[in-house]
């Protein structure tokens, strides 16, 4: 009977935990909104601190309700590293995705993602992940830092037998190039020691959507219409770049052929002066010599811009209402050169490989476009695409971030990062989060290597994941405790050919890999090695909204203000007209 009343507590515990991680999404959707909030989802935002400090007391009861259930079964003298490689286990021996209603979740859940979470029993703390909400002084002192992703390498094995010292030193010698052969990727792709330091660039008052960098140039822009230049190497702020007046959502660092191409129009310096693009709700893309800030040209575009491309010297655009169009950036005039209603949502994010562009919407459809005598014609769409492993139909999220590289890589509000073959219509996955909750707000190519921002709900911090290309054999993680969900990324080299990555969203960060021949300051953030990265993705991810919490129905929000007009009715369409693609001329 006492098993039975515990089991049932487990679950009502499991469920309410559950309820919690929706109202901290829910919430966090309404923070990106582009539009002042009414009183009431003000005063939702406000308490996202108690929410969180609530779902982190019910998860330390979880995890102690499971210990105790885990402790009698395991020797007298089991050890927490037992305990994790016995829940550990199980969890791999479980083919079929796991499921809301099956009792071993809570156990899987304690083992991969609340051994990283807490250091103390009572102790957290929520660095940078809730600077905008307002709650208790007496529940902000009781959050602490959350524990460092749980560093699974390297766990320490039972001791060996005994054994001569003849023997022994034979078996040493033959060993040590095994052991070398046998290396975790980590080391055996120069990842071993590897440290980031880690500089934020403070000028921002509000949400970061874009961010663009080239060397040691930085661009960022958000929500507070202000397009920013930083010198990277040194984290100050050069200029700022006024004249947008709505959110800016993209920003492009022009190559160097296209900027001599545009030099001799402009009257600029061909070989120092650098250009970028920006997008902007406004319905406008501007042009920008970022060494005098001024701005060479304004294309208007009758839409919303929510993301830019760049084929050539023709600028790629896709609006909130889903139309993708193109313009040419070498002919005075403001007419684009194509325009088509590409995508029944809004077009989230472009990414170009040559004369191929990959555009996709919030519906989670994906569409593959190739340049053609200046217009753009489809050769894929995303269509009845199929899981790998199961040929089962793969679930369409509003897709928030892209990369291209031999296949289409794509981010959603799922646990995995997609790995998309639009030859054969078939998707796999890479393992990106380890709770039950989780996104991939942003991700990049650089040379061979796969970069993708995830977010840990339950502590509201941010990490970066790596992945060798195209092998896809993850590498590392960089966590480091300090950074809020991340929104936007881009990769660059430094001048000593080390890896720079930009991020965005509450904050805007530089992180530059540190040279093995360069002194390594204290404060450098190393690199992490967790297997549980390395196992094999679930085939479908747990974190769905079938059901809506008891108190608050589910948040359809766009960043960014985007509107889903397939949710709307013919007439209400029909009524929107002109209206709905309409923006105010300053």
């Amino acid at each position: 009977m006492a098993a039975k009343t515990s089991e049932i507590e487990e679950r009502v515990l499991a469920v309410e935990i559950r309820r919690l991680r929706k109202k901290l999404r829910q919430i966090e959707n309404l923070e990106v909104l582009d539009r002042p909030l009414t009183a009431e989802e003000q005063e939702k935002v406000n308490k996202k601190g108690a929410i969180r400090l609530q779902l982190l007391d019910n998860l330390e009861k979880q995890v102690n309700t499971a210990t105790s259930r885990i402790i009698p079964t395991a020797p007298p003298l089991t050890t927490t590293s037992t305990i994790k490689a016995n829940v550990g286990g199980r969890e791999e021996e479980d083919e079929d995705p796991v499921d809301d209603n099956e009792d071993n979740e809570i156990v899987e859940e304690i083992s991969v993602e609340m051994k990283r979470k807490f250091d103390d029993d009572d102790e957290f703390t929520s660095q940078g992940g809730d600077k905008r909400t307002n709650f208790d002084d007496e529940n902000q002192d009781k959050i602490q830092t959350s524990k460092e992703v749980m560093k699974v390498a390297g766990e320490p094995s039972q001791p060996a037998p005994q054994e001569s010292p003849q023997k022994s030193a034979s078996k040493t010698k033959k060993k040590s190039p095994k052991k070398k052969k046998e290396g975790s990727p980590v080391t055996e792709r120069g990842w071993a020691n590897v440290k980031f330091l880690v500089r934020e660039l403070e000028g921002h008052n509000d949400l970061v959507y874009a961010v663009a960098c080239q060397g040691s140039t930085v661009i960022s822009a958000g929500r507070d219409t202000m397009v920013k230049v930083w010198d990277a190497d040194t984290g100050a702020e050069v200029r700022s770049l006024g004249g947008h007046t709505g959110t800016v959502t993209s920003l492009m660092i022009l190559p160097h052929h296209v900027c001599q191409k545009l030099a001799s129009q402009h009257d600029l310096n061909p070989e120092s002066d650098k250009l970028a693009l920006s997008g902007s709700t406004d319905c406008s893309i501007r042009l920008w010599c970022l060494n005098t800030g001024q701005t060479l040209r304004s294309i208007y575009t009758y839409n919303s811009v929510e993301c830019l491309g760049l084929v050539g010297c023709c600028v790629v655009s896709g609006s909130d209402g889903g139309k993708v169009e193109l313009w040419d950036l070498m002919s005075e005039e403001s007419k684009s050169l194509f325009t088509t209603i590409g995508h029944d949502e809004a077009v989230t994010c472009i990414k170009v490989d040559g004369n191929f562009v990959v555009t996709t919407s919030a519906d989670g459809l994906i569409k593959l476009w190739e340049l053609r005598d200046k217009s753009l014609h489809t050769i894929y769409v995303s269509e009845n695409v199929t899981s790998v492993s199961t040929s089962k139909p793969i679930a369409n999220r509003d897709i928030k971030s892209l990369a291209y590289r031999n296949y289409i890589y794509y981010g959603d509000e799922g646990l995995n990062v997609k790995a998309l073959d639009w030859k054969k219509g078939m998707v796999h996955k890479l393992k990106h989060h380890l709770g039950d909750f989780g996104s991939t707000g942003a991700m990049c190519t650089t040379g061979d290597l796969l970069v993708c921002a995830g977010y840990d709900l339950d502590n509201g911090l941010a990490y970066i994941n790596f992945w060798s290309l195209p092998e896809e054999v993850y590498l590392a993680t960089l966590n480091d405790q300090d950074t809020s969900r991340v929104m936007t990324m881009d990769c660059t080299t430094t001048e000593m050919g080390e890896l720079r990555i930009v991020t965005g969203g509450q904050e805007v960060k530089v992180w530059d890999r540190i040279s093995k021949t360069r002194y390594s300051p204290q404060d450098a953030v190393p690199i992490e090695f967790n297997c549980q990265f390395s196992t094999r993705a679930q085939d479908s991810d747990i974190n769905s909204d079938d059901s809506e919490t008891d108190d608050d129905a589910e948040i359809e929000a766009r960043p960014h203000g985007r509107r889903r007009w397939s949710e709307n009715s013919e007439t209400d369409q029909q009524q929107a007209g002109w209206l709905g693609s309409w923006c105010t001329v300053v």
